[in-house]
């Protein structure tokens, strides 16, 4: 009896040992995780880097591009050498959810469609993200540092994309709570001018539809908003700028 009790003491013991270093390894690893592949409809959607594509022969072009990139850099996110079965690996995202109407933290707030999409690693590979061209159909809140025009276009850019590697592997990095917007898509957009670099940062976005809106960010609840439909929706974040604008007018006089 007191041989068995001793020897369920050792298995308890070897139990402990191994979770606590499951779950020390897991902690360590916290900002990977594997990702299932949607549909091949889907992920063709999806930009893609190459891992070792050239840098631009260009000096000026070559600088812009590191300019943007700089923003990537330190993500510790793409891997030098994936694992052959490894199809995506996701990253948790460790700051919260901006408001659904982030307006205020916003520089420049539009309607836009995607015309074009490019994905780019970071200067140091351990980043990657998607830049979207965007065609501007209505302006909501301009960004007075740059004055952007109706009708024309916006650079903007956002954490996730394609990276594919020089034996042919392709893997798909995309942040746990974060979507990247579609080509061909129209969207209300709320941007951020860090001065960082040439493009805007995408805070977030809804994906317009008639009678439908589709928030590319999870982890906030939107049902206020569900049932208004496109029109009302932009109509609705307009209202908001402008009271918003009113507000900070009255708080600024003497």
């Amino acid at each position: 009896m007191q041989r068995n009790r001793i020897m369920w003491g050792i298995v308890a013991l070897v139990l402990l040992v191994t979770i606590a270093i499951s779950f020390g390894s897991r902690q360590s690893y916290s900002q990977k995780e594997s990702v299932k592949a949607k549909s091949s409809e889907d992920l063709s959607k999806y930009a893609v880097a190459d891992y070792d594509a050239p840098e631009s022969s260009n000096a000026a072009e070559r600088e812009e591009r590191k300019q943007k990139n700089s923003r990537y850099d330190n993500q510790k996110w793409v891997i030098k050498k994936p694992h052959p079965e490894d199809s995506g690996v996701g990253l948790f995202d460790e700051i919260p959810p901006p408001p659904l109407i982030p307006d205020v933290e916003s520089d420049l707030v539009i309607v836009g469609e995607i015309i074009n999409v490019s994905a780019h690693l970071s200067n140091d590979k351990r980043g990657v993200y998607s830049e979207f061209t965007i065609k501007v159909k209505q302006i909501l809140k301009n960004d007075l540092s740059k004055k952007v025009e109706q009708g024309g276009q916006v650079t903007a850019d956002r954490a996730g994309g394609f990276v594919r590697y020089p034996n042919g592997q392709k893997v798909l990095y995309m942040p746990s709570t974060r979507a990247l917007p579609m080509s061909g898509e129209e969207y209300l957009f709320f941007l951020k001018n860090d001065k960082k670099g040439p493009n805007y940062e995408i805070i977030t976005g809804y994906e317009l539809k008639e009678n439908d809106i589709k928030p590319l960010d999870t982890g906030r609840d939107f049902d206020e908003f569900k049932k208004l439909g496109g029109l009302n929706f932009i109509n609705t974040v307009r209202n908001q700028i402008s009271e918003s604008l009113m507000n900070n007018t009255q708080r600024k006089k003497p």
